[in-house]
């Protein structure tokens, strides 16, 4: 092989290393720009997130804590009433005035939470409210019976009273529980498709203006 033949070859080698240089670490740039890219949509998106819950927050607690109070004040008067009405004379003026004073006759209360959502604590306030008119309508159905005949006691308004109470109660706990988890999420939920949304249409506003540049 003489020199010139040599001197080819080895340009030849050369160049092909070069280039083999070029792509491995042109693919690794690309490679580290892409998870820097990621990286970037995700930290975005959990921003996003952050920013959601931190908005909702405090309507949120604001409504829940109007309905928790409102919700226990009505329990409290119904408790009240059960105790008037199981006195010996009953008290039955005594217990429908209380709940005409406690009881609201309209309220906006629940409507907020339905509307602040999210859905699972609109459905546990939903069943609390169920379970408060309920209650209310037995004791009210209690009252009733001792006006009309202060001579006959009926038992079995108190058992239905106490049971129905002792079942908003727990329907209370379980909205207590809802609330407190929803206002202190960090944004991982509920919210997380529409922190997805946005992330999603800040990506594409971005790259609509790297293209038009």
């Amino acid at each position: 092989m003489d020199a010139a033949l040599a001197g080819i070859i080895g340009a030849a080698v050369g160049a092909c290393g070069t280039a083999l240089a070029a792509g491995v670490n042109g693919y690794f740039t690309r490679s580290q720009t892409f998870l820097q890219i990621v990286g970037q949509q995700q930290q975005m998106e959990r921003q996003i997130r952050a920013d959601l819950a931190a908005q909702m927050r405090e309507p949120r607690r604001q409504a829940y804590a109007s309905y928790a109070a409102e919700a226990s004040g009505m329990l409290d008067a119904l408790w009240w009433a059960s105790n008037a009405l199981s006195e010996d004379p009953p008290r039955p003026e005594a217990a429908l005035e209380h709940l005409r004073t406690f009881v609201p006759s309209s309220s906006t209360a629940v409507e907020r939470v339905f509307l602040e959502g999210p859905e699972e604590v609109a459905a546990a306030a939903a069943e609390l409210a169920g379970l408060i008119a309920g209650a209310s309508h037995i004791a009210f159905g209690w009252i009733a019976h001792e006006a009309d005949d202060p001579q006959s006691r009926n038992e079995d308004y108190a058992a239905e009273l106490q049971q129905a109470l002792d079942a908003a109660k727990r329907a209370r706990h379980t909205f207590r529980l809802l609330a407190m988890d929803t206002v202190r999420a960090d944004g991982g939920h509920p919210e997380a498709e529409q922190a997805s949304l946005r992330t999603a249409a800040i990506g594409e506003w971005a790259s609509s203006r790297q293209t038009d540049a």
